[in-house]
């Protein structure tokens, strides 16, 4: 009859042999450079994106892919301008793959430096996602990054073509011109039920009558202003 004890004893020698050998070839095949990163494969990512992409990631090539961090990784590639977010899985013997997902542009700002497009978290992009597609708003005021979060929030979920509207931004908020010139004023926040506001107003205002602006900044009331320097009308409820 065997003993248990003997056994067990020569099954842990000969598992602690295969585990020594198994790390002695690791160590081997690691010094010999056979697991140095040398191929990044990269999804999500627009051809234009490759090389902010590849700035991070090339200091790491060359290095075993087993001593790169994924975690620290996937933290530096979303830091860059136009990723969200990133993911980043090891692929023996000697890869990457970086899946990547891209900021969408959801409005643009022009003002005296030019144009930059705004993601749907109020990031600044690179200039590559400005489109023409772009709701553009003319800024004569520096955007508060707060400010800039809100109208991207608001941009993003804007189902109304915004065809036959132009937006201005100043010290009194957002403004939305409208088809006939009326500034519709809507602040720097609650720009989504200002907006509803404003809309049930003009659906119920008469064809005949034409306001300068409509300042949709006070709870639950609309101020129709015929003129710049005119008198201030009061609307009634919305």
């Amino acid at each position: 009859m065997k003993d248990p004890r003997r056994a067990a004893f020569w099954l842990l020698f000969f598992s602690g042999l295969a585990a020594f050998a198994l790390a002695m070839g690791y160590r081997w095949f690691e010094r010999g450079g056979s697991f140095d990163l040398d191929t990044v494969r990269i999804r999500g990512a627009r051809h234009a994106d490759s090389s902010a992409v590849c700035q991070v990631v090339k200091p790491f090539f060359g290095t075993s892919i087993w001593q790169i961090d994924p975690v620290e990784l996937q933290n530096m590639l979303s830091d860059v301008p136009g990723i969200d977010s990133a993911h980043v899985k090891r692929v023996p013997f000697s890869s990457l793959i970086l899946e990547l997902r891209i900021s969408e542009p959801v409005y643009a700002v022009s003002d005296s430096s030019g144009v930059t497009a705004v993601s749907s978290d109020g990031e600044v992009l690179p200039p590559r996602f400005i489109t023409d597609s772009l709701p553009v708003i003319e800024s004569r005021e520096g955007i508060d990054p707060a400010v800039s979060r809100t109208l991207a929030a608001w941009f993003g979920a804007f189902k109304m073509q915004s065809d036959g509207l132009s937006f201005r931004y100043t010290d009194r908020g957002l403004s939305v011109f409208v088809g006939d010139g009326c500034e519709v004023l809507l602040g720097n926040d609650h720009l989504s039920e200002r907006w509803a506001g404003y809309q049930r107003l003009a659906s119920s205002m008469s064809e005949s009558e034409v306001w300068y602006q409509v300042d949709m900044r006070y709870s639950n009331q609309a101020v129709l202003r015929e003129s710049q320097v005119n008198t201030v009308s009061a609307g009634g409820g919305i």
